[in-house]
């Protein structure tokens, strides 16, 4: 007869048949037999992180790389809601987490038991399935179903788009006891990756539509680095009648690309704008930051509108919105009649993203300390192959104004757009990845997400650069300054947390810069560092804001 845990023992060995390598387990008491499953696995590396939404975020970051499965383990009680803002975030991105909560079982819950929430589907709006396994796997058909749920969950979060499961485990007292020796026999469910192809006649009539169009506009949104869309992306653009924009998040890069759409856009006059409009539009993958782009397209509507490869595949960000393509972008745009263009709308961009860039120089030049020049700099002097993991807002609305590197990696946050949760995620990447990792961000999101800090997984090869201009700088260049006035701390929220000892704390070494001549300096001993290194900049708000608002004054000439 199987022991009553039998279900919970063959956990893990599922977990590592379908390609989960990494767990990031929050210590607690309620997941007590889940961590001796887990630590007990020889083919898993099981992380400890004591703050579950630091430890979940943490597991956001490791998926980001290789957008792998990695299991997420917590106890019972508030802490399975302290995963819920990465899991969030993980389903916006299609990450595939697979979070495991342990809870009691469903006599005790609402019964003024210590440790109980009501955990079953907690989870419902952001994640493709969920699964409450039973209490006791003692029956052969109670194991056979709790191995097959678990199998199931994960082979759906690993299923194009992948996105986050939850696996929530029911268990009864006792629960430090010795686990089974073994696993039974496991049933694994995957599904074979198919790739779905257009039959002629669809081909037909988008390349009928294709070649009637004369002003073609295609967008990439957030994606990870793909070679393979970064060679049809470079292919397109060399089109006279097709234009391609592909902010620095797109991780595309090339000579006639539009990687700073927020900047073209809010650069057009009225009478400019008409000449800039397309007639037929496609989008790639997730969506654009650029609001100047989203304001343009929405008042200068394409006839056309094709949506390639969207996990929300009704999602009509610019209202015109005619065509859902549901087969792969590649096998579809490079079948396009190329070479018969009849129109040079393109010509129209590249002479702005020229004139564009004449203005950036000249504005950004000999500018004192600032976000701005602390971008500059960071930009100019980040060496190759280096990951750029940006926090929201202000971090990555500045390195938006600069021409994307390609030999950067860029990365941040934008499934949900928050700041909390930002430099666990730049860890759990830099830890999976080796590489050479640099995570910008203000002051409020460093502090927010401080318990970043707290794991002992910090190598040498993570460096941080703190902005800090003691509050939310965004809402200064975005909001009405007369109207914010008089509640203006509820808005920019200043501080008086100071970083150093925080950071010290954390056994991390420290930097400060606090003048324009010493920037490039401390900027290159950020680099050089051994260990995981913090460069606070200080720098001014009304500075910043001045610079900000000044930028698009001159690009608007």
């Amino acid at each position: 007869m199987n022991h009553f845990r039998q279900g919970i023992k063959n956990i893990p060995e599922i977990c590592f048949q379908q390609g989960v390598r990494k767990v990031i387990i929050a210590p607690g008491s309620r997941n007590a037999p889940l961590i001796l499953a887990f630590t007990a696995h020889q083919g898993l590396e099981c992380l400890s992180i004591t703050d579950e939404r630091s430890a979940a975020y943490f597991a956001v970051g490791i998926s980001q790389h290789r957008n792998e499965p990695v299991a997420l383990v917590c106890t019972s009680g508030t802490a399975v809601l302290n995963f819920a803002p990465a899991i969030a975030e993980a389903y916006y991105q299609n990450l595939p987490l697979i979070v495991i909560t342990a809870d009691r079982s469903a006599e005790t819950i609402d019964q003024a038991d210590g440790q109980t929430i009501r955990q079953t589907n907690i989870y419902a709006n952001y994640i493709k399935t969920s699964v409450e396994l039973p209490v006791d796997t003692t029956h052969i058909v109670d194991l056979a179903y709790s191995d097959r749920m678990v199998s199931q969950a994960i082979d759906i979060a690993i299923t194009v788009p992948y996105g986050p499961v939850h696996l929530n485990v029911p268990l009864r007292e006792p629960i430090y006891e010795a686990l089974p020796e073994g696993v039974s026999h496991l049933k694994i469910i995957k599904s074979i990756p198919s790739e779905v192809t257009l039959p002629s006649q669809s081909l037909q009539t988008l390349t009928g539509i294709w070649g009637s169009c004369t002003r073609k506009l295609v967008i990439v949104g957030v994606q990870p680095t793909n070679e393979s869309l970064n060679a049809l992306a470079n292919r397109l653009s060399e089109e006279p009648d097709v234009v391609v924009v592909g902010e620095n998040l797109s991780n595309i890069s090339g000579e006639h690309i539009i990687c700073r759409p927020e900047v073209l856009f809010a650069s057009l006059s009225r009478e400019e704008k008409v000449l800039f409009q397309p007639d037929l539009l496609i989008t790639i993958g997730h969506s654009a930051i650029s609001k100047q782009m989203k304001l343009f397209l929405k008042s200068f509507q394409p006839s056309e509108h094709w949506q390639f490869e969207s996990s929300l595949p009704y999602a009509d960000t610019y209202k015109s919105l005619t065509t859902i393509v549901p087969a792969a972008v590649i096998g579809v745009l490079e079948q396009m009649p190329l070479g018969k263009a009849v129109s040079d709308f393109a010509s129209v961009y590249q002479q702005k993203k020229l004139d564009n860039g004449i203005r950036h120089d000249a504005f950004v030049e000999n500018a004192p300390l600032s976000d701005m020049s602390a971008v500059t700099q960071l930009l100019k002097l980040l060496p190759s192959d280096t990951v750029l993991q940006l926090a929201n807002s202000t971090s990555v609305r500045w390195t938006q104004l600069f021409p994307t590197r390609s030999d950067l990696s860029y990365f941040c946050n934008r499934g949900t757009s928050g700041i909390d949760g930002s430099l666990s995620t730049a860890a759990g990447y830099a830890y999976t990845s080796k590489k050479n990792t640099l995570y910008l961000t203000g002051d409020l999101s460093f502090i927010y997400d401080s318990n970043g800090m707290w794991n002992d997984y910090l190598g040498g090869n993570l460096k941080i650069i703190v902005l800090n201009n003691n509050g939310g700088n965004i809402f200064k260049f975005i909001g009405d300054e007369k109207l914010m006035a008089d509640c203006e701390r509820f808005f920019t929220t200043p501080h008086h947390v100071k970083i150093k000892p925080l950071v010290e704390a954390y056994g991390l070494d420290y930097l400060r810069c606090e003048k324009t001549e010493e920037l490039e300096e401390q900027l290159l001993n950020l680099f050089n560092a051994e260990q995981t290194t913090v460069l606070e900049i200080f720098t001014d708000a009304e500075l910043n804001t001045e610079n900000y608002k000044g930028y698009f004054k001159n690009i608007k000439g």
